[in-house]
């Protein structure tokens, strides 16, 4: 199994690249690779192609996951895609930067769960009854059939909800106690509380 840091997004509410912004004298992108790396997972970063540069300086090419040029897909699924076919026997365990408070002990329990039961294609966590795909398991093989379904025109959605519609999909439903860990910043008004 393989970490994934998404950091590809826009960023357009932010206004800067949301995986280089600091918490506690760490980049959010290296926040969340910590996470992952306590997993005892090897871990990349997922970025699109004007950040490969400047994410070389801080984590080197070679933990890095451009985005594919030949996906006809945008949003998160372009860099989960183009880890997967990067990676392609690998399971990838998601993390986007901007889910900064997420704690280890939550993504243990997705770990736990894809380990006391390996049938499912993805693992995941709904918070009121709806899904956070962007913190959770992909296996491989449901991964493929995702780019099974891009290339014969059959994926009609590229979201992430729509994607985990056509897996089957083990849910963990979040405790009240722990929303808070679920929420992502996407502006400066939101992280100046933190």
């Amino acid at each position: 199994m393989l970490g994934i840091v998404l950091c590809g997004g826009q960023s357009l509410r932010m206004g800067t690249d949301k995986g280089l912004l600091n918490h506690q004298d760490k980049l959010w992108g290296q926040v969340a690779a910590d996470k992952l790396g306590s997993l005892d997972l090897p871990v990349k970063f997922s970025v699109n192609p004007l950040q490969q540069s400047t994410y070389t300086g801080y984590f080197g090419n070679e933990r890095l996951i451009v985005d594919d040029p030949s996906l006809d897909v945008r949003g998160p699924l372009l860099g989960v895609l183009s880890a997967h076919l990067s990676n392609p026997e690998e399971d990838l365990f998601l993390l986007a930067c901007d889910i900064l408070l997420m704690e280890t002990r939550l993504l243990e329990k997705l770990m736990h769960s894809a380990k006391a039961d390996d049938s499912f294609g993805a693992y995941i966590f709904t918070k009121d009854d709806q899904q956070e795909p962007l913190c959770g398991i992909y296996k491989s093989e449901g991964l493929k059939s995702i780019i099974f379904m891009l290339q014969n025109d059959t994926l009609v959605k590229h979201s992430m909800k729509y994607v985990l519609g056509n897996l089957r999909v083990c849910e963990i439903a979040v405790e009240d106690q722990d929303y808070r860990y679920f929420g992502n910043f996407n502006s400066h008004a939101e992280i100046n509380g933190l």
